[in-house]
């Protein structure tokens, strides 16, 4: 099925991929807010774009939660100790 090999492909690859990702980026709004795909293609652009961002951000978040309490649950501790590597992309000389 060409929805199962768009989901396990890395990158867009042509003009098919790009439709798949808007469709994919559609079904995303449309499951966040729990409304049809057509409310969705009848938004305007901006309010898509402003709807996706925050569906992302969101499931993003989510994502982190769940991976914390994966965590959590395997080692049988409540504390989990993150690390913040973002230095390493400070782009300065040493």
């Amino acid at each position: 099925m060409r929805v199962q090999q768009f989901l396990s492909q890395k990158r867009v690859n042509n003009a098919e991929d790009i439709g798949m990702q808007m469709q994919l980026f559609a079904y995303l709004v449309a499951k966040h807010y729990s409304i049809s795909l057509s409310e969705v293609y009848q938004m305007s652009e901006e309010i898509f774009k402003q709807s996706l961002v925050w569906a992302l951000a969101i499931e993003g978040e989510q994502e982190k939660a769940m991976e914390k309490a994966r965590i959590s649950d395997s080692s049988g501790s409540n504390e989990l100790i993150t690390f913040d590597y973002s230095f390493l992309n400070l782009e300065e000389d040493f």
